[in-house]
Order: C-alpha cells, then sequence, then structure tokens
C-alpha cells in the first residue's frame, strides 16, 4: 500500500533522513544525500521559497523522495525546483529500484495539487538519462499531459576507476603521466604535504584558493554562501563521505578540493589553487589523492560534473551528459508561465549556440561573462 506525505519544514524530515540517506546511498548520488540538500536550504536558497519535499512510503516503509521547494516568482507563479539546484549536478527524484513505475503515478499526483499549485516542474542539472521527467509526465492527473522541453545538455566527463587506482591510472595518456610524475616531485622538491581533512579552517581555505584561482579570469560565479553550505554539510555527513583534500607547503595551503561521496560514486564539486603553484598541478594532485584514496575504499566511479575542460578530459573515460528540463502542466497558468521564461529560454538558446563553437572560442566567451558580472 503505497502513501504520500509531503513536507514543509526541515525539522519534519527528521524521521525520513536515514532512509533518504540510503537512497542516495543505493544509486550512488552524493548531492542527493539529505545533509548536503538541506545544507543548501538552510543557507543556499534565495527569493521566495517554500519547502515542498514528497515522500513515498511502502507500508510505512520509505521508498522514494521527491526533494522539491517552489520558488515563487511574478504573478504568484511557482517553479518547483529540486534542492541544491543551480549549487549541484546530478540531482533528482530517488525511488528504490524497481518500484520506479509504481511511485510515479502518487508523486505526480501529490505534486499536481500542491500548494501553491506548479506553473512548472523544473530539472537542472539531472542525469540525461534520468527517467524521472518522462514518468512523471506520463503519470501526470488528467487527459493534457504536462509539456516536457528539453532546455539544455551538458558534457560531464565521467571516471572508471574501478576500485583499482594504479590499474586506472596506468590507462592514462603517456604524456599525462609524465606530467604528473614530473609535477609530484615538483612538489616533494617543495615539501608539499597533502591531507583529507573536514576541519572548518580548511572549508575556508577551499573557497579563499577557489576565488584566487578564477579572480584572474574574470570571478567565479560560485555563490558567497558556498562555505557556509559545505561547512554545515560536512559537519553532518560521515567521515568517509566528504573531505577537502588540501595541498600544503611550508608557506601554508597552495591547493584544496572539495569531494563527496554516496555508495561507489565520488563526485567532486569544485577546488582552488595559488596560481603561483600552477606549474605544478595543484588541483590535479588533489583529485588524483581523492580517488586513490577512494579507490581504496571501494569506489568504482568519479563524477567530474558538468563542463568539459583540458584538466577533466585528462583524467576522464567517458561523458555521462547532464540535461535541464522542463514540465509544463496544462492549466490556467500555463500561457502566463511560458511568456515570463521566455528570456530563459532564449538564453538556454544562446548557450546551446556556445556550446557549438570550438573550445578556444567557448572560453573567450565565459570570460567575457565572469567579467561583465
Amino acid at each position: 500500500m503505497l502513501s504520500t506525505q509531503v513536507i514543509d519544514d526541515p525539522a519534519a524530515l527528521a524521521p525520513h533522513l536515514e532512509a533518504w540517506d540510503a537512497l542516495a546511498v543505493a544509486h550512488g548520488r552524493p548531492f542527493c544525500a539529505p545533509a548536503w540538500m538541506l545544507a543548501w536550504w538552510r543557507e543556499g536558497r534565495t527569493g521566495e521559497t517554500r519547502l515542498r519535499v514528497v515522500l513515498v512510503h511502502d507500508d510505512g516503509e520509505l521508498v522514494a523522495v521527491a526533494p522539491f521547494f517552489a520558488q515563487v516568482g511574478r504573478f504568484g507563479l511557482a517553479e518547483y525546483r529540486l534542492l541544491a539546484a543551480g549549487f549541484s549536478h546530478r540531482i533528482g527524484v530517488l525511488a528504490r529500484a524497481g518500484t520506479e513505475q509504481a511511485v510515479a503515478r502518487p508523486l505526480a499526483q501529490a505534486l499536481e495539487t500542491l500548494d501553491p499549485p506548479p506553473a512548472a516542474v523544473v530539472f537542472e542539472g539531472v542525469d540525461r538519462d534520468d527517467p524521472w521527467p518522462a514518468l512523471l509526465r506520463a503519470a501526470w492527473p488528467g487527459r493534457l499531459k504536462p509539456q516536457q522541453r528539453r532546455d539544455v545538455e551538458m558534457e560531464a566527463p565521467w571516471i572508471e576507476v574501478g576500485g583499482d587506482f594504479d590499474g586506472w591510472f596506468a590507462r592514462r595518456g603517456k604524456g599525462y603521466r609524465k606530467q604528473t610524475r614530473r609535477a609530484d616531485r615538483r612538489l616533494t622538491e617543495e615539501q608539499v604535504q597533502t591531507r583529507v581533512t573536514r576541519e572548518p579552517a580548511a572549508v575556508e581555505t577551499l573557497m579563499r584558493l577557489h576565488h584566487q584561482r578564477w579572480d584572474e579570469q574574470g570571478g567565479s560565479a560560485v555563490p558567497a554562501e558556498s562555505g557556509r553550505i559545505i561547512a554545515e554539510a560536512t559537519s553532518a555527513l560521515p567521515d568517509e563521505r566528504i573531505g577537502v583534500v588540501l595541498l600544503e607547503a611550508p608557506t601554508g595551503p597552495i591547493g584544496a578540493e572539495l569531494a563527496l561521496r554516496a555508495g561507489d560514486t565520488m563526485a567532486f564539486w569544485s577546488g582552488g589553487f595559488d596560481p603561483a603553484w600552477a606549474h605544478v598541478w595543484p588541483g590535479n594532485k588533489a583529485m588524483l589523492v581523492a580517488l586513490e584514496q577512494g579507490a581504496a575504499d571501494g569506489v568504482l566511479h568519479g563524477d567530474l560534473g558538468g563542463g568539459t575542460s583540458e584538466y577533466k578530459q585528462r583524467l576522464a573515460d567517458s561523458d555521462r551528459p547532464l540535461l535541464w528540463c522542463t514540465l509544463y502542466p496544462r492549466g490556467r497558468q500555463w500561457p502566463a508561465i511560458r511568456l515570463w521564461r521566455a528570456p530563459k529560454h532564449l538564453r538556454y538558446a544562446a548557450r546551446e549556440a556556445v556550446r557549438r563553437m570550438p573550445p578556444t572560442r567557448q572560453e573567450q566567451i565565459r570570460r567575457l561573462v565572469r567579467r561583465a558580472r
């Protein structure tokens, strides 16, 4: 017997957090962990927002979580977005394997009747193969199904470390391996030490080095509250699930990378380094340290997140693209939400046009956009 429950108060989620986290672990989705998503809710949300997490129980046991919130905008129109949208990739609805078809209908029915009513249900940065946009559309109550708009697709390099770091590293390109070993020798000569830590000071160092690395390229798009989100999530997650990899020279930290884990997957959020040390690849070293430790503890996959770049391509084995798409219920709000969101759709179209340009031209445009901010 399936039943649904809508939670609008974070405190009311407490009895369900362990089962929710177990679903994130089973699916290998580090950024779907409730500790991460709710840290973002407390510290990162902006505008008029209302928590609307939909839970599905089977005879009292949690089998699905739809971690949405309502973003209320112009004309009182509400877009239902996933927690941590815009801050993390590969987020989404979670359900116990094999129950997806069964729970789609009660989830859709719950979403359709929420207050405020959904003018749009937005999936931002989900896995391209995520079945939930199509499942919810098909299960939506009524004869007219929501319009599904495919907005943007983004490359997302993926690592298959397979629990064997040495074997994986041996499969990298010869030139990359040679450069990495040369950088390691330089780091040793400079007495640079590496460690993985959860200390609050490490989060502060991560954010400082992140902005230091991007300032010379027009600035970072990472929001100012990121450090508070990460600090809260770090305090709530188990030791083995999150950590900052620090590279420290005798003169102080030179590089940092944040890595999260759920099940057999490690995901990298972001990092930074002192540009004066760029010649020794501190970002590359930090990621390799995290992967080596993770592989020794059973990590099979590494998620490098959205966007392609040279350093990601050196590490990646394949591409698992991300998708942005939206469901528009065919109610009275449909014309208004489409009109309101027309500028956003134009921006999406512009991004798609940029994606088709040569990499060097893409980087030039990104720098211009960062400087314009």
